[in-house]
């Protein structure tokens, strides 16, 4: 049963409910004026205006719980949509609908006949970060970085947590060459704002894994490459861009 069908039936049995209490109202004030011996014209006039006025009540009451009743199941759903698409910490896109966006990117450029890049993003040692300060303080360097992610790349340009402290980045209409240098601006950005932490600044550094898509591979295996290219970059040193062609060959930047 969807949302708008269970509203209308909560809306129907409301006003049972008040016609109900109307009905209760019109049967106690009909017996009170007949043993107070009004005649017939009395009672039914009174009835009349008293019913009348019930009715308003009841089409207002009515009317404003329906508004009500509505604005609540529209939160409810907005909030269960943003849970089911949103990362809750970072609010970022979590990694289903970074996968979903990414195949509709590749529909697109295929359409378009252009360019589509990826790349995988590791916060360099933050198992290390949380180990010291604590989860709070880890929470706090993901929802930076994030942040930094969103405001140092393109609007349309695509950001989402991938797992962890991991992140996947969609690059549209971006030949390689131009992401490597879109990357190795974030990563420079982001390695000169570091977390304020009490009286401390914590430096955060990234390893980033780029490769452009070939439009007609799956799309796993370009996230596969870019986590590969990723993991190179952190086991040569970390904070820097590195690139794993199709045929693998890389090339890489660093500070």
């Amino acid at each position: 049963m969807n949302s708008k069908v269970l509203l209308s039936d909560l809306i129907k049995n409301i006003n049972k409910v008040l016609a109900l209490n109307v009905f209760l109202l019109i049967s106690t004030i009909w017996f009170i004026l007949y043993i107070n011996g009004y005649n017939k014209k009395e009672i039914i006039f009174g009835i009349t205006i008293i019913g009348s006025f019930s009715l308003l009540i009841n089409i207002f009451i009515s009317k404003a719980l329906q508004k009500k009743v509505d604005k609540i199941v529209t939160r409810s759903f907005e909030k269960l949509e943003s849970q089911m698409y949103i990362d809750e910490l970072t609010g970022l896109y979590n990694r289903k609908t970074g996968i979903n966006r990414l195949r509709e990117e590749i529909t697109r450029a295929k359409r378009n006949k252009s360019s589509l890049c990826i790349a995988m993003i590791d916060i360099d040692n933050f198992k290390s970060i949380n180990d010291k300060y604590g989860h709070l303080v880890g929470d706090k360097v993901l929802n930076h970085v994030a942040t930094c992610l969103k405001n140092f790349l393109r609007k349309y340009d695509i950001v989402s947590r991938y797992g962890g402290e991991e992140f996947l980045i969609i690059l549209p209409d971006t030949d390689e060459i131009k992401a490597f240098m879109a990357l190795e601006r974030v990563r420079i950005l982001l390695s000169k704002k570091p977390v304020r932490v009490g009286d401390e600044n914590i430096n955060i550094t990234i390893s980033i894994g780029l490769t452009e898509l070939s439009l007609e591979e799956d799309p796993f295996e370009a996230i596969d490459r870019a986590d590969k290219a990723m993991y190179e970059a952190k086991f040569s040193g970390k904070n820097k861009v590195e690139i794993k062609h199709l045929n693998f060959q890389p090339l890489s930047c660093c500070k």
